[in-house]
């Protein structure tokens, strides 16, 4: 081992990566079955009517009273350093940011017991919080090499952590035209500029010149300069915390205002909070439960060896042409069935198994 180190063989990983590998190196060894016979009781349950959290108060462990939205500005040379960090209250009561190397462990320090913290991305932001939290509570929820949801400690207050992302599966900058939104003054930011070299010691004041060189649109750049509140401090001098700051608050507002009125909307229609739920899909099947899977009566949980058996069915998909050969007619119009729909077409189509595996 010493010597693989010294031979620079080993790399750096994230924490998020550090997570993944347990599931993406592990490979499942199916062994034939020679007993299909299970014990019902523990097997077997009768699919139940989706219950909140907030009703189902006794059953959970963790309930968020305090609900944020955040995001970290990092510098991108090197090993990424966050520098500032800006987060609101899920009402906008609070909209705080904190500047300087310490910013992750000063965020922490903030939160109140109990909080639920979304960011847009979790995976990036994650590493910026993971090595300052106490402990970490059960299994964090990773997908392939997206961290989705992390639950801890920081000095003996609970965190849980989500990714907002997995719940509306678009960039930031789509928000606005989504959730008719309000945007703010074009988005001009010098990101290569604010290095780790410049921001070392905290450093606040940056060069105008300098920073120009790294931008297209110069005269938006001294337009938005300008236009925030105690931005310039000279001809050729601004204030970084400031100019990073307006525009990361103006990102964690998108996200809020988004996020909430999507939420709304989707306890309006379907009485799902999405506070309960961890990505958009778990959404989708508690809405197929409430409405489809309990109105039958007749539909059943699996676990232990039926489910096993059972998941042995599940195949990859594939898309194919016949022969093996694009097809092109300028006569007809083609129609792109492997993007329409599939899973719910068939849905629709097919039936559901019912009662318990004989």
């Amino acid at each position: 081992m010493k010597t693989l180190w010294e031979c620079k063989y080993f790399e750096p990983i994230s924490y998020g990566e550090l997570f993944t590998y347990t599931t993406d190196l592990y490979k499942q060894n199916l062994a034939p079955f020679k007993d299909l016979t299970y014990a019902p009781k523990y097997c077997v349950q009768l699919k139940k009517k989706a219950e909140s959290k907030e009703v189902n108060k006794n059953k959970c462990k963790f309930i968020p009273e305090h609900v944020f939205f955040a995001d970290f500005e990092c510098s991108t040379d090197g090993f990424h350093k966050a520098f500032n960090i800006c987060y609101d209250s899920e009402d906008g009561s609070v909209s705080e940011s904190i500047w300087g190397q310490n910013c992750a462990t000063e965020f922490l320090e903030r939160l109140p017991d109990k909080s639920l913290i979304y960011f847009h991305n979790l995976s990036y932001d994650i590493n910026f919080i993971l090595r300052h939290m106490t402990e970490v509570k059960g299994t964090p929820i990773i997908k392939g090499s997206r961290t989705m949801q992390i639950t801890g400690l920081y000095k003996g207050r609970a965190i849980i952590i989500k990714d907002s992302y997995s719940v509306i599966n678009k960039k930031l900058k789509l928000f606005p035209a989504m959730f008719n939104l309000q945007t703010g003054p074009k988005e001009v930011f010098p990101y290569n500029y604010y290095s780790s070299v410049l921001l070392a010691n905290d450093n606040r004041t940056g060069v105008i010149s300098e920073a120009c060189k790294f931008i297209r649109d110069a005269d938006t750049f001294m337009k938005n300069i300008d236009s925030i509140k105690g931005c310039r401090i000279d001809e050729n001098h601004f204030d970084l915390e400031k100019y990073s700051t307006f525009y990361c608050k103006q990102d964690v507002r998108i996200l809020r205002e988004g996020f909430v009125k999507f939420r709304n909307d989707l306890l309006k229609e379907f009485d799902l909070n999405v506070y309960d739920y961890v990505s958009i899909c778990s959404i989708a099947n508690k809405l197929f439960e409430n409405r489809v899977y309990f109105p039958n009566g007749n539909l059943y949980d699996l676990s232990n060896k039926p489910r096993e058996f059972i998941s042995r069915c599940i195949q990859g998909g594939r898309c194919m042409l016949s022969d093996n050969m694009k097809q092109k007619s300028k006569k007809k119009l083609i129609a792109d069935f492997d993007t329409v729909s599939l899973y719910p077409s068939a849905i629709a189509r097919l039936y559901t198994l019912e009662g318990i595996p004989k």
